[in-house]
């Protein structure tokens, strides 16, 4: 299926643009995140897949020594319970049909506060994990896609935690653009007009992506 893909960008999150914006800007001194979309008109679901895959092969050419990641967490607490510890985030994901195919290098961290406990996951991806990645992106808030350098320690990450949510999560946007990543968060529900991703990280990446 060919896709049209609208690539706009622009060198601040944190001011006020036409690409992204949020709602309250904590702006750190000496550091800036910028921001690109790559949006496409229509609601079908398999076109957020169609974007997706445009991005892994625009990484693949612009930054080979990287590699694609899932990161995905529990959008609520859950009790601590035998059957929730022994599916953990992973086997949670299979037994509600999701499971990716073509991913590796799987790890998980688990927090726990108050007898509650949530989790937190990465797994590497390939070309073949694309068409079901998108699906889990459309059934999962507390997700992104993280562009990586190869060898990257994702635990370094996974200890963060994040919520999924732009603003909420520029901590984490901070530390992964300090390490040379590129966050990529899904954008556009069923009934809007546009739908694809957002990436955040330093100007300096989203540049060599783009140019």
């Amino acid at each position: 299926m060919t896709t049209d893909i609208k690539v706009e960008s622009a060198p601040d999150l944190l001011v006020n643009n036409e690409v992204f914006n949020i709602r309250c800007a904590r702006k750190r001194e000496g550091e800036v995140l910028s921001v690109a979309s790559f949006l496409t008109a229509g609601a079908s679901c398999e076109l957020v897949s169609s974007v997706l895959n445009y991005l892994y092969e625009l990484i693949e050419k612009k930054l080979p020594d990287y590699d694609l990641w899932l990161f995905i967490g529990s959008s609520a607490w859950q009790p601590d319970t035998r059957i929730v510890r022994h599916r953990k985030l992973w086997g949670a994901l299979k037994s509600r049909g999701y499971e990716i195919v073509g991913g590796s290098n799987s790890q998980e961290y688990i927090v726990e506060e108050e007898g509650k406990i949530k989790f937190f996951g990465a797994l590497r991806l390939s070309k073949m994990s694309i068409g079901t990645v998108a699906n889990v992106l459309e059934a999962e808030r507390c997700s992104y896609v993280i562009a990586l350098p190869k060898g990257f320690n994702v635990q370094v990450a996974l200890d963060k935690g994040w919520s999924g949510d732009v603003e909420e999560d520029l901590s984490f946007h901070y530390l992964l653009s300090e390490k040379q990543g590129l966050l990529f968060k899904k954008v556009g529900e069923f009934d809007d007009g546009e739908r694809g991703f957002i990436t955040v990280g330093s100007s300096e990446l989203i540049r060599v992506l783009l140019h």
